[in-house]
């Protein structure tokens, strides 16, 4: 009896990782570095790296505020950088052509090569492959669409017919030596539909050699019905383990259980830790430049010749955005993509959604109310006051909140966050570090990162997970996943939960709380409350965090009217500098100012520009609207940034000197000693 294998599959577009969908749509996902990473964590059994960027290499993971930025330039970068993160088989497609191709491929680290449309193209450049490299080493890819009840092979990336049944094309890859073959749906690309097992069972009788089924996974059930159903050898995925905690272990489980003779999964590689480890002597000389280069003010780099920034055509996120973004052909990004999806899903699919909801607190519910069933992460805003509602009032929880007390609300935030235990009837846990503590990060992570609140943004990930595992609650819930909000990073039938990986990479830039250790005398016992479970808590527990907004349609202008009808919730009195909404960052003097402003230094755009495109998605503002609120109030210097820079110990030119050292030189250019941003929404 042979073991199936289960392996991770990345999707590559210049340089970063994206979520497909039906060939089409790309969603940027983030970093692979830190993916790649995980996966090894995890002791995967392989993994599949497929790049699919454009023929002009415009590869460019830069970013000064990110700690796992690189200068890599094309794929051959990227995928040396994987290489130097991985401790499992790697194979490695795209952009193939010759066989300098493939030996560049193997010589900086990959184990197996992947060929698709070269294999169509030129059959004896294949024959020529395996004999050179053999043929344990070249896999052929073969992707394919159901059309008309008939399955057909595609090739460019799905574009072109070659019209020829899967199973033939399988036959005649196998006479000219392929290896191995990965089939792919098209139709079932990030659909989480389940796999085509049609599609499979033909390929698979057709040939003799391994086949590696991939397109539609959506639960960890799927894998599992991939092996009894399909008879593949092994299933890919890719979705699912970027969007779920401790996927893989899961979909290993859900094998065993369907009695699919598998390897064991285990936790802990032996090659890598979970926390980073962190040169501090590099880190502080990295520091050190930083400083330096503000007092000298070299900025030679910003004299690059680099792309221009570009706009999408509906709302005013540019591409040089904070959280990554794709564009389609009509120059519309996939924020906008994935909001007119979530407004065109239909009714009986939200009464769908709700019930699943209704089960999975069915199973943790405590029918005595003897005990807290779930957490709710509350940091007493509009969006928490709106969950406390749905939880507790609406289907009768028992819930504890939650809160991370970054020492940084407004009078009208605070006074919103204390009375929610008297307005719910909830009992409420507020768990604040020493204020010194906050004042040393908020300066050292500006100096870091360019980001004040990088506290603030690991707390609120870490704080009620750690108090959920102190309690033994496995139930977690926050509102809506931000980066669906802002820039459409998955699709809404992703259900994404929250995960370690997104915390580190997008909450906390690829920072960990062992980067601080040590730096300005802080220390491990300072930094207790920003440590987030171990895997094997989270094992025990079986902890899950979810986002409400998966579940119940999520607007924030009517949530807004609900609570403040209902629960007298308040808003601010005036609106703030840097934008016109009054409902917003109640709970963060910082985020309105200071922090938002970095923004805009960074990447030439501010809260404001959220905010708009928000609306603009909504159908509450006119793009032409939106781009007079964004030219007013974008550039504007907060006036509360005096309360950060006093907090903090700093001064207003050492604020500055060092902000400008985290420009963009795709929107900035220093002349005449003046910082002036290259283009403008007009």
């Amino acid at each position: 009896m042979k073991f199936r294998r289960v392996i991770p599959c990345l999707l590559l577009k210049h340089g970063l990782i994206v979520r497909s969908q039906l060939f089409k749509v790309h969603q940027d996902i983030g970093n692979p570095m830190s993916t790649v990473s995980r996966f090894s964590d995890w002791n995967v059994d392989e993994l599949i790296v497929l790049d699919i960027s454009s023929k002009v290499d415009r590869h460019d993971l830069r970013r000064e505020d990110l700690h796992q930025s690189y200068s890599g330039s094309n794929t051959v970068d990227v995928l040396s950088e994987i290489a130097k993160v991985c401790s499992m088989p790697l194979t490695f497609g795209g952009q193939i052509r010759t066989l300098k191709d493939i030996e560049q491929r193997l010589q900086v680290g990959a184990d197996k090569v992947t060929i698709n449309s070269a294999a169509y193209l030129n059959p004896q450049f294949v024959e020529e492959a395996v004999a050179r490299f053999g043929s344990q080493c070249i896999v052929a890819s073969i992707d394919c669409e159901l059309l008309e009840g008939s399955h057909t092979v595609k090739i460019n990336s799905g574009r072109t017919d070659i019209q020829t049944p899967p199973e033939q094309w399988a036959e005649k890859l196998e006479s000219l030596g392929i290896g191995e073959i990965l089939l792919n749906s098209i139709d079932r690309d990030g659909s989480a539909r389940g796999l085509d097992h049609d599609l499979i069972s033909k390929v698979v009788d057709a040939v003799s050699i391994p086949v590696v089924a991939m397109g539609g996974i959506g639960t960890f059930d799927h894998f599992a019905e991939g092996f009894t159903q399909g008879q593949a050898d092994a299933v890919a995925a890719a979705n699912i383990f970027h969007f779920q905690e401790l996927s893989y272990h899961h979909a290993k489980y859900a094998c065993t259980q369907a009695d699919v003779h598998i390897r064991p999964s285990t936790l802990g590689s032996k090659y890598l830790r979970r926390e980073p480890i962190y040169d501090q002597v590099l880190e502080a000389k990295k520091r050190e430049s930083r400083i330096e280069q503000s007092k000298i003010k070299d900025y030679s780099k910003w004299k690059q010749d680099i792309p221009r920034v570009t706009w999408c055509s509906k709302c005013l996120y540019p591409s040089l955005s904070a959280t990554p973004l794709e564009f389609d052909e009509e120059g519309v990004c996939t924020g906008c993509q994935m909001a007119e999806v979530k407004i065109k899903i239909p009714k009986h699919e939200w009464q769908r959604r709700k019930q699943l909801l209704i089960e999975t607190l069915e199973k943790y519910r405590s029918k005595d109310k003897s005990r807290h069933d779930i957490i709710i992460a509350v940091s007493g805003g509009k969006d928490s006051y709106y969950q406390a509602h749905v939880l507790k009032e609406e289907f009768g929880m028992n819930p504890l909140l939650v809160t991370y007390d970054g020492n940084n609300w407004s009078d009208v935030g605070w006074r919103n966050m204390v009375k929610m235990k008297d307005v719910f009837n909830c009992d409420h846990i507020v768990v604040r570090p020493s204020v010194k503590t906050l004042k040393k990060l908020n300066k050292q992570a500006f100096i870091t990162m360019g980001d004040m609140n990088w506290h603030g943004h690991i707390g609120i990930m870490s704080v009620p997970m750690m108090v959920a595992v102190e309690k033994q609650i496995p139930l977690v819930f926050y509102g809506e996943h931000g980066y669906l909000d802002l820039c459409g990073q998955f699709s809404m039938n992703d259900f994404p939960e929250v995960t370690y990986r997104d915390r580190l990479e997008h909450y906390g830039r690829c920072y960990e709380w062992t980067y601080f250790d040590g730096v300005d005398g802080l220390t491990a016992s300072d930094l207790v409350l920003y440590r987030y479970p171990s895997d094997q808590q989270i094992l025990d527990l079986d902890l899950r965090g979810l986002y409400l907004g998966n579940y119940l349609h999520w607007e924030a202008n009517e949530h807004t009217q609900f609570v403040i009808d209902h629960y007298n919730f308040e808003v601010a009195d005036q609106t703030f500098d840097r934008t016109y909404r009054t409902m917003s960052n109640l709970d963060d003097i910082h985020e309105n100012g200071g922090h938002d402003y970095l923004k805009y230094i960074k990447f030439g755009y501010g809260r404001c520009t959220d905010h708009v495109s928000k609306d603009i998605r909504a159908g509450i503002m006119s793009r032409e609207e939106a781009i007079k609120r964004v030219n007013h109030y974008d550039p504007v210097r907060p006036s509360d940034l005096e309360r950060w820079v006093n907090y903090s110990g700093m001064t207003h030119q050492e604020f500055d000197d060092i902000a400008d050292t985290f420009r963009d030189p795709r929107v900035w250019a220093y002349k005449k000693g003046k910082w002036l941003r290259k283009e403008l929404i007009v």
